[in-house]
């Protein structure tokens, strides 16, 4: 379990600069909305498996969905009011895999609520917590999509986007906002994942002329509150195959992060190999120091 170790060093590096960071909650209201359009099929997920995982329980009453073995996935709204708003961690719900991995299916707890309580102790961001997890749908109006500076996407098995899902999230992209992205198991398919090519294949449609590329130790993403200089990993690190991140830039700043290492199974509680708890500390680390590095810029 992460330990929580230097929080008050922590808080004090952060307390100036966060009030900064925030300010960029409301950066992308009032956005126009886009006209729906047709789908694109993702063609090394076959539809027959695709549809089965997808499926979630979907209570329009509460406008939450309920995992199929335990736990609630809620809908979440930006507030109307653009000032004093918090930071609120949302995944992305999608279309095409098990978007929702990790947050009601957990090990030992759910990974969005734990990594949010650990976000809001050991820094001085003013969190937003929930009870159970948040989640917002690709297919939202773009404004509400565009009200979060830092949206979560996480699964096993690939994605699979309308035209006018790539629309807006290219809109989101570029408008300012910050999409973290995990393959939640590389080790699938021989080491290759099913997650990584399939999310190479969208960004490759949102940004035709952009590719993914290597981040260094050295980028400021890496040491924004805590200085990593070596790799550890979620609760994987698989030499060669998930030993490094990669990123889609816009201009000089990192807009779409790829971490193929999982931090999000970490924050779960699951067996962190090689390096146990070490690496699940790291985990945690890495995941506030994206956080910050989305509200910084």
């Amino acid at each position: 379990m992460f330990n929580g170790k230097r929080t008050h060093t922590l808080k004090k590096r952060t307390s100036d600069a966060t009030d900064r960071r925030l300010s960029r909650r409301s950066f992308l209201k009032g956005a126009a909305g886009l006209a729906a359009s047709a789908i694109i099929a993702d063609q090394f997920l076959p539809a027959s498996e695709a549809a089965f995982r997808e499926y979630l329980y979907y209570d329009p009453t509460l406008d939450a969905h309920h995992g199929y073995r335990y736990g609630w996935l809620e809908h979440h709204y930006p507030s109307m009011d653009s000032t004093g708003e918090k930071f609120t961690f949302v995944r992305l719900k999608y279309p095409g895999g098990d978007w929702y991995t990790n947050a009601v299916d957990y090990y030992r707890w759910p990974s969005d609520v734990k990594f949010t309580e650990v976000l809001a102790q050991q820094t001085s961001i003013d969190v937003e917590l929930h009870e159970n997890p948040q989640y917002i749908a690709i297919d939202d109006a773009i404004d509400h999509l565009c009200a979060y500076p830092f949206i979560f996407m996480t699964g096993h098995l690939g994605v699979r986007f309308s035209e006018d899902d790539v629309r807006q999230l290219r809109e989101y992209l570029e408008r300012g906002g910050f999409l973290h992205v995990e393959d939640c198991d590389i080790r699938l398919d021989y080491g290759r994942g099913r997650m990584r090519p399939s999310v190479h294949r969208l960004m490759k449609q949102v940004f035709p002329d952009k590719k993914f590329e290597r981040l260094h130790m050295s980028h400021p993403i890496f040491h924004t509150l805590y200085d990593h200089n070596e790799y550890l990993g979620g609760d994987k690190l698989i030499p060669s195959i998930c030993d490094f991140d990669e990123a889609i830039m816009i201009e000089d700043r990192v807009a779409v992060y790829f971490c193929p290492s999982d931090l999000n199974c970490a924050w779960e509680g699951r067996v962190c190999s090689p390096g146990g708890e070490e690496q699940r500390q790291w985990a945690f680390e890495q995941g506030m120091n994206v956080v910050a590095y989305a509200l910084s810029r």
